[in-house]
């Protein structure tokens, strides 16, 4: 089936049109979801690496078959991992002066979320073999041309490294373009093998062996090198960050349920990376029923809750609200009325910013017996404080807590009346901090949406790398998004939001820093002036922290 015209503007006008590959409609909504202009979207151009291994493996590959379509009026291309072009080779002049319009030159970036709908960028999102077809391009301006593009994986570590591409005029497409693309992705493949290192080959014997023996689920580890069993990879921890806490002394970074042994590989007498093998895999929702061959169940966590409380938190709240007024602080949608409702039941919910539409009413509210919980105490001033505690000290005995969106500095007015009516405070962790709770919370959330949708395992790394800066909220919003959209009964990263998809594991210096930041803009009451002043560091500079942090 090749689009024409009519269907890719009933799309762009808002209409779903019937006679489009899946493939191609799919990839048009991500490109509309992305905010991709169809009329005016920019190539960006992003600095490369055009002296990679990858690209001095590739390129006397591409270079050869070269030699083969002179007069075949194409083009073949090189792009890194991210989409960016690292090389072109053009059959003919005009050809040539086409593809330089459409900025198909080196250090071009054609990533589906920059460009939309592209042979380059569609086959790294989708991770296999991607043919776009004139009008299937969903920027206007691709149309004349077909691309068809495949991804490249290290044939040690199994990661996508770049991609090629093939491009002629729409008019010139034929049935031989994805034969071209297979053969120059397996030439790619060999030459990278052959130019592996010893520390990567010494690794993948080490992956080999481990595998063979069949003691568990098996992952092995090391500098920008992962490979792993399908079991492990179903296990959904961040193989990154248990490298990182391997080589730093550390106890491995698994998720709570989980237990591994670990050894280590050498290689020229140092440290290559190391063999992790999983003792005590974990088990699946209750009622899913895609079980795997390996016969393991997947367990969410206590309760599948979609905001399961931290137990520790939920245990100190109920300690202190049993002797007198809490206040809960954190994030917003960190779960701090969850932790409230786990503790006191169904409790009388006051909402603090419906005060100032009824504040008589609101009050003779507050007046009524049994537990009551105020949220947002945040969002009063001193006056509307005053009245609140006044009415607080003629409550009878019974339980009363708070939720404040950021700790109440001294001063401030919800410090002010959480000090009269003598409150202890709790603060909820952020989401950040607890990737096992991400993992568990987005699989029961997507578990109660549809028993039979689930996580690949990339798309749970890319989960417990993100920081979640709507917390649980947000985690809500965007698994019911997924939901929604599926195409099938496997979510994987190239389905999740691009925030989510592109996340990078902090640095435990990054870490650190982040924590200090968080820190000082929560005894400051997220007053960023002051947060700055006591850091030492321009507004500026704490602002493009913050964003990069998503703090």
């Amino acid at each position: 089936m090749t689009t024409d015209a009519t269907a890719w503007e009933q799309f762009q006008s808002g209409l779903e049109p019937r006679d489009v590959r899946a493939e191609v409609l799919t990839s048009w909504r991500r490109s509309r979801f992305s905010g991709v202009d169809p009329e005016h979207a920019a190539v960006p151009f992003v600095e490369t690496d055009v002296d990679s291994r990858f690209a001095r493996a590739a390129i006397p590959v591409l270079a050869g078959m070269a030699t083969h379509l002179v007069g075949h009026h194409s083009c073949l291309a090189l792009a890194d991992a991210a989409g960016s072009v690292l090389w072109r080779w053009v059959s003919e002049p005009m050809l040539r002066s086409t593809l330089d319009d459409l900025r198909v030159v080196e250090g071009f970036n054609f990533g589906e979320e920059h460009v939309g709908t592209n042979g380059l960028g569609t086959a790294l999102e989708t991770g296999g073999i991607a043919t776009v077809r004139g009008a299937e391009h969903f920027v206007h301006r691709f149309h004349d041309v077909t691309c068809v593009a495949a991804p490249v994986r290290h044939p040690v570590t199994r990661r996508t490294i770049g991609a090629v591409n093939v491009t002629c005029r729409a008019a010139d497409t034929n049935s031989l373009l994805p034969v071209i693309v297979g053969k120059l992705v397996e030439e790619i493949r060999q030459a990278l093998y052959t130019v592996a290192t010893a520390r990567e080959r010494e690794l993948l014997s080490a992956f080999l062996a481990s595998q063979r023996a069949g003691a568990g689920p098996v992952a092995v580890v090391g500098d920008d090198l992962v490979i792993c069993s399908e079991q492990a990879a179903e296990l959904g921890f961040d193989r990154l960050g248990l490298w990182e806490s391997i080589r730093a002394g550390d106890v491995p970074a698994l998720p709570a349920d989980l237990r591994a042994d670990v050894r280590l590989v050498r290689s020229d007498g140092a440290v290559a990376g190391a063999v992790v093998t999983v003792r005590e895999p974990v088990a699946a929702p209750a009622g899913r029923g895609n079980r795997r061959r390996t016969g393991r169940t997947d367990r969410v966590g206590p309760a599948a809750s979609p905001t399961a409380p931290e137990p520790d938190v939920v245990r100190r709240v109920a300690e202190l609200v049993a002797a007198g007024p809490v206040a809960v602080a954190g994030e917003p949608g960190c779960g701090k009325l969850t932790v409230l409702r786990e503790v006191l039941g169904s409790p009388l919910v006051l909402d603090a910013a419906a005060y100032p539409l009824d504040p008589a009413g609101w009050l003779e509210r507050l007046r009524c017996g049994g537990a009551v919980v105020i949220r947002h105490a945040e969002l009063w001033d001193l006056a509307a404080v005053r009245r609140v505690a006044a009415v607080l000290g003629e409550r009878r005995r019974s339980a009363l807590a708070f939720t404040v969106t950021v700790t109440a500095g001294p001063g401030s007015p919800a410090g002010v009346l959480l000090d009269a009516v003598g409150a202890s405070t709790v603060t909820v962790p952020p989401l950040r901090r607890t990737p096992d709770a991400v993992v568990a919370a987005a699989r029961a959330q997507l578990h109660g949406h549809d028993p039979r949708l689930s996580f690949t395992a990339d798309a749970l790394a890319a989960l417990r790398r993100y920081c979640w800066p709507g917390n649980f909220a947000e985690l809500r919003r965007v698994v019911a998004e997924l939901a929604r959209d599926a195409e099938g009964v496997r979510i994987g990263a190239a389905d999740l939001p691009a925030e989510v998809r592109q996340a990078r594991a902090l640095t435990p210096l990054e870490t650190a820093e982040a924590a200090v930041i968080a820190s000082a803009l929560r005894a400051h009451g997220g007053n960023k002036s002051t947060a700055a002043r006591e850091l030492g560091i321009s507004r500026t500079a704490l602002y493009a922290k913050l964003r990069a942090y998503r703090l």
